[in-house]
């Protein structure tokens, strides 16, 4: 009796899970239907470029297995059209979208594509190159300048009808508020957004590069040795020293800053030539900003 009781029990089970089983199977199994977006790519023949504005994307309707449809919602496909096979050679022509231009897996129906048209324009595409400008904002307090500003990479290589191309001489970034910046250092900056039928040939987002500084130094050190770095054999210069503007932080002591705590290094290249200009660099101790030296350049002739 206790071993019928217990199959019973165990029957009872078993037809508990086939019953949830099945149940996720039916759930799963039936059809569902869902909108989806694709990346809409229009590809003209080359030479030439779009010069209307199109969809960046296409909304589709599929319908299909659950399973099938979650797997391909979250997938990031795009809908290519190659513009070569239509007749781009008019003034205008139509693009119509049908479900059998749509790639899709096995067991998935396309039952709609919107738009369902859309009408282009070519023309002869131009590339060239364009500076980039950073767009400076805010006033510095008088006693602050900018002393430096650069932006890299500071032109691009851009593509698109020639219509549109000729109105394009620059590519501006997003503002730079001076009023938000100190000292230096490098910011990423965005650029103003563009007209959708140019493309930016391999773009890489610019960086600011700046250094602010006091209009004028609290210190200066005089009748500093210049260091002369050398592999190619003796240098000789008529410049030995140089003098450094600098900037100690208020409140510091500079009465024990001296020329000896600071070096002045000419770094000599390895050339062939028997004369070379410098560029002279200071190495200080922490806290002391360097303004300037004094010469900034100097002229060296090498024997060897």
């Amino acid at each position: 009796m206790k071993n019928l009781e217990l199959n019973k029990h165990l029957l009872k089970i078993i037809s508990l899970v086939l019953s949830v089983t099945l149940w996720f199977y039916v759930l799963n199994s039936e059809p569902l239907e869902m909108n989806r977006k694709m990346s809409l790519v229009l590809l003209p023949p080359p030479g030439l470029a779009l010069n209307v504005e199109v969809p960046k994307e296409v909304k589709v309707r599929i319908k299909g297995n659950r399973t099938f449809v979650q797997d391909l919602i979250n997938s990031q496909d795009k809908l290519f059209v190659d513009l070569k096979d239509y007749p781009y050679d008019q003034e205008t022509f139509a693009v119509t979208f049908s479900p059998d231009m749509v790639p899709v897996p096995f067991g998935i129906e396309v039952l709609e594509v919107e738009p369902q048209q859309v009408v282009l324009s070519l023309e002869k595409e131009i590339k060239k190159f364009v500076p980039v400008k950073a767009k400076i904002v805010g006033d510095l307090s008088n006693d602050l300048r900018l002393t430096k500003r650069k932006i890299s990479p500071n032109q691009f290589l851009i593509r698109g009808p020639r219509s549109i191309m000729k109105t394009i001489g620059k590519i501006d970034t997003l503002p730079i508020d001076l009023t938000v910046l100190e000292g230096s250092g490098k910011i990423k900056t965005p650029i103003e957004a563009l007209d959708s039928r140019i493309t930016i040939e391999d773009f890489k987002e610019p960086e600011f590069d700046y250094v602010i500084r006091p209009n004028k130094a609290n210190f200066t050190l005089k009748e500093v040795k210049i260091r002369f770095l050398s592999a190619s054999g003796y240098v000789e210069s008529a410049n030995q020293f140089a003098s450094l503007d600098v900037l100690v932080p208020q409140g510091e002591d500079f009465d024990g800053l001296k020329a000896s705590d600071v070096k002045v290094i000419a770094e000599i290249p390895d050339t062939d030539k028997n004369k070379v200009r410098v560029r002279l660099r200071a190495e200080l101790p922490n806290g002391i900003h360097l303004l300037q030296i004094h010469p900034e350049y100097i002229n060296v002739s090498l024997k060897k």
